[in-house]
């Protein structure tokens, strides 16, 4: 399966037109086209210690001193988590803006189909790489092999997220005094039990760092 489970599409033209160097207002509108998960790992945004910041996919430090991509470029901006981010940070092996990637290594555009021709998810959430290119930056950019465990908490409790939820939706349309809402009922219950542990599990690795 995809690492992400939806391909973002960054919207043709932002809600926002901030002034040069105030990047961070267009993340609004990025975590929406980004569907609320780093662009990148696919982590979803909802939890507190995996904070999400605005990306420059190609980094700043390559492009400012040539002055010909503006800082706040919504084209070039990415909604990611800080760990990607921070791994990331300005890595561009070519050195040229206008090559993302040559001989296997850099980057592809988180919004560009071909990005997910590159990974895939393991069953237990994990990522992995399927090409050269997809297994530097699995590697040396986001360092996914250091981050094998949390990316698979990550995964996992969001599953059970989105479970419970759907359970929830299901109960709120049941009538409570039958026993197919109880048998429900008690299957949402163990999920939610479910979810507290792999989330506290979470919480523990990242106050572990």
């Amino acid at each position: 399966m995809n690492v992400r489970e939806l391909l973002p599409v960054r919207r043709p033209i932002p809600t926002k037109s901030p002034k040069e160097g105030k990047w961070t207002e267009h993340k609004p509108d990025l975590q929406e086209d980004f569907n609320f998960h780093c662009g990148y790992c696919g982590s979803y945004d909802g939890y507190r210690h995996t904070w999400f910041e605005v990306d420059h996919f190609i980094p700043k430090s390559l492009f400012i001193p040539l002055g010909n991509i503006s800082t706040v470029e919504y084209t070039n901006l990415v909604y990611s988590c800080k760990f990607c981010n921070n791994n990331k940070l300005s890595k561009w092996p070519s050195n040229d803006v206008r090559i993302p990637n040559q001989n296997n290594e850099g980057f592809v555009d988180p919004c560009d189909k071909d990005f997910d021709k590159h990974f895939y998810r393991t069953n237990d959430g994990g990522i992995m790489w399927k090409t050269d290119l997809g297994k530097w930056m699995w590697k040396y950019a986001f360092k996914f092999d250091e981050r094998n465990y949390a990316v698979k908490l990550l995964w996992e409790v969001n599953q059970i997220r989105k479970i419970v939820l759907a359970y929830a939706k299901q109960l709120s349309k049941m009538d409570i005094r039958t026993e197919e809402y109880k048998l429900v009922h008690r299957e949402a219950g163990d999920l939610s039990f479910k979810y507290v542990l792999v989330h506290n599990e979470l919480m523990n690795h990242y106050n572990s760092l």
